[in-house]
């Protein structure tokens, strides 16, 4: 039985390999640029600039309206919707970035009591308008299923990082927070710039006039609050830490969770590879039961495996943490090992969402991930000012864990209804 050229021939194969091997020149390049700024500027600047562009990107999921999603969703069941599709998420994209530029440059100050606008816009700008528009870009790659442009796109705003810090080393008079913004910003704009002319010269989009329906509003919108649920699990946990524990802990916690967080990146890459197939396969009027099942089933016995090697690595790794940020980052290593399973019930986690979207289950995905929210606030207000900074671990894996069972027994009620598209898409 000549198994091995089947699976190696496989597209979704292929296209996680692709996906994993951008994801870890991401990494690596992230990782360079996280150890350089922390280094430079210390734990307490770093617990600042993570707590409030964490603040930022959970305001930054309102970019574009889901409209990207929406994208991926329409052209990659027919190309022939693409232009209209991308002119659509570009335009919005831009128009409600700037918008959501403005609100953060104007509110942030009354929440972090710094009152320095250009501080607020320097890390506004990549969070709420640069980043979106490269992330639109990647997702067009990503309908055509070309996760290789995907994922060097995904990579531009890593790439424009890490161009930053090292002039911010090489030029500024003085290693502090506010000397590094404005290199942080031009690269990010950059970027974006990058990402969209890619676009243009490779995919070449037809020109196509801007058209927008209510049912596209309606999807769109559903697609945001998915994109701010999902952005709030993963952002909010460090302006809660800033807020509640100070810049100190904000910058130990954040260090810890970046090592986490990286380690998890090749479970997502499979669940981002898979989300076009996904979509095909649950579209309405699709009737193929066993492949549904036979293809989440992969995913999920793949993601827990990888999840259980990765908590290990994060164990040993952890005790790299103060060697490469520095002394003053020695409680990172222990964070990081109580943070060890963090990347399995991530992986467990962002799957699960996938399948619930990809189902027409956005609504009951969307109230998955609002709980989620609610108990991340929740034990972070009790924990956090009286733990410190293992009640921000504890916040993390408690809300995570509780949510991921969630998600997995709501995707295990959708299976044993009779009719899986009956859900009005909403």
């Amino acid at each position: 039985m000549n198994l091995l050229p089947k699976i190696s021939g496989h597209r979704l194969v292929h296209n996680t390999v692709l996906a994993t091997a951008w994801q870890g020149i991401r990494v690596a390049l992230q990782a360079v640029w996280v150890i350089l700024l922390a280094r430079a500027i210390g734990p307490d600047d770093y617990g600042s600039f993570a707590g409030m562009a964490g603040l930022a990107a959970a305001l930054g999921a309102l970019t574009g309206l889901g409209f990207g999603m929406l994208m991926i969703q329409d052209a990659s069941r027919n190309h022939e919707r693409f232009a209209t599709a991308w002119k659509r998420a570009f335009v919005l994209t831009l128009a409600s970035g700037f918008a959501l530029w403005g609100l953060y440059v104007a509110t942030a100050p009354f929440l972090f009591h710094v009152q320095n606008v250009w501080l607020y816009a320097t890390i506004g700008l990549p969070e709420l308008v640069c980043l979106p528009v490269t992330l639109i870009a990647s997702y067009a790659f990503q309908l055509h299923e070309r996760m290789g442009w995907a994922g060097a796109l995904f990579s531009l705003p890593a790439i424009g990082n890490l161009i930053a810090v090292i002039s911010f080393l090489g030029l500024s008079p003085t290693h502090v927070l506010n000397y590094y913004l404005p290199f942080h910003a031009v690269m990010s704009l950059l970027a974006g710039a990058g990402a969209v002319g890619l676009v243009l010269a490779l995919l070449a989009p037809v020109k196509a006039r801007f058209e927008i329906s209510r049912r596209d509003i309606r999807e769109g919108m559903g697609f945001s609050l998915m994109r701010i649920a999902d952005t709030g699990m993963t952002s909010l946990d460090k302006t809660l830490v800033l807020l509640l524990a100070g810049n100190h802990i904000a910058g130990i916690y954040g260090s810890a969770y970046r090592l986490v967080a990286v380690l998890a990146m090749p479970a997502t890459s499979l669940g981002m590879a898979a989300l076009p197939r996904l979509f095909r396969i649950h579209a309405t009027g699709t009737d193929a039961p066993t492949q549904k099942s036979s293809l989440v089933g992969v995913l999920l016995a793949t993601t827990a495996a990888y999840g259980v090697i990765a908590a290990l690595l994060a164990y040993v790794l952890s005790g790299v943490l103060p060697i490469v940020f520095g002394p003053a980052f020695t409680e990172a290593a222990q964070a990081a090992r109580w943070l060890a399973i963090s990347p399995l019930l991530y992986g467990l986690y962002a799957l699960g969402c996938n399948v619930l979207v990809t189902s027409h289950r956005r609504t009951l995905r969307i109230m998955a991930q609002a709980a989620g929210i609610a108990i991340l606030s929740i034990t972070a207000l009790i924990w956090v000012p009286r733990f410190g900074l293992k009640g921000a671990v504890g916040m993390l894996l408690f809300s995570q864990c509780a949510t991921a069972l969630l998600l997995w027994l709501l995707v295990r009620w959708n299976r044993r209804k009779d009719d899986p598209h009956s859900e009005a898409i909403s």
